[in-house]
């Protein structure tokens, strides 16, 4: 497997590595470069900028989209619609404050975990956060987390089977988590619909 991403990035080039990262997450291609940069077969920088510049416009990407339909919409669906949706419109002012207070840290930290790293995009887009401040941020938790992958990359050279699994590893476990909490929540809010409901009735 290495060896055919090695042999991809010979093949495309910082072109082909900007527009690979656009789509996908930094840890499925992230330590492939460093083993890349290991065998001498890519320079880092280029592999650190071209990526960390296509994660951002990726990221930036869903921020603009978000934008454009504008949060007044977003809670005019919700209050609408907050009879049968399971978020609410005190939902979502809750996480707006949450996200109007320590916004600058979730965008930047917010890179380092999977899911979450798209996911902030949208109340980013929501609130809005000033696109400067966003992108910024974003390229910058990018470019860090990028460049622990790459370096992890790098110094796993040889033992490449160990990083693998770690990854795996990691991504199953954030996965997991977040799939355990959206589950609750959605039971939490389904509960809170009947009682009301059977109250009304």
């Amino acid at each position: 497997m290495p060896e055919l991403i090695v042999e991809a990035v010979e093949l495309l080039g910082w072109v082909g590595i900007f527009a690979v990262m656009i789509v996908l997450a930094p840890e499925a291609v992230m330590p492939f470069l460093g083993y890349a940069v290991y065998r001498a077969e890519l320079d880092p920088l280029t592999a650190l900028v071209a990526a960390s510049a296509g994660a951002t416009l990726g990221s930036t990407l869903i921020y603009l989209v978000v934008r454009a339909i504008g949060g007044e919409r977003v809670r005019a669906g919700v209050r609408r619609g907050s009879r049968w949706y399971l978020i609410q419109e005190r939902d979502l002012e809750v996480t707006t404050a949450i996200f109007r207070r320590h916004g600058a840290w979730i965008v930047l930290f917010g890179r380092f975990v999977p899911t979450v790293r798209s996911l902030v995009s949208i109340p980013a887009g929501l609130l809005p956060m000033g696109l400067a401040p966003f992108l910024l941020l974003t390229l910058l938790g990018t470019t860090l987390w990028n460049g622990v992958l790459l370096a992890a990359g790098y110094a796993t050279g040889s033992n490449w089977a160990r990083l693998e699994a770690y990854l795996g590893t990691y991504g199953s476990v954030v996965t997991l988590l977040l799939a355990i909490a959206a589950i609750a929540f959605l039971l939490y809010r389904l509960r809170n619909l009947l009682l009301r409901h059977r109250r009304a009735g």
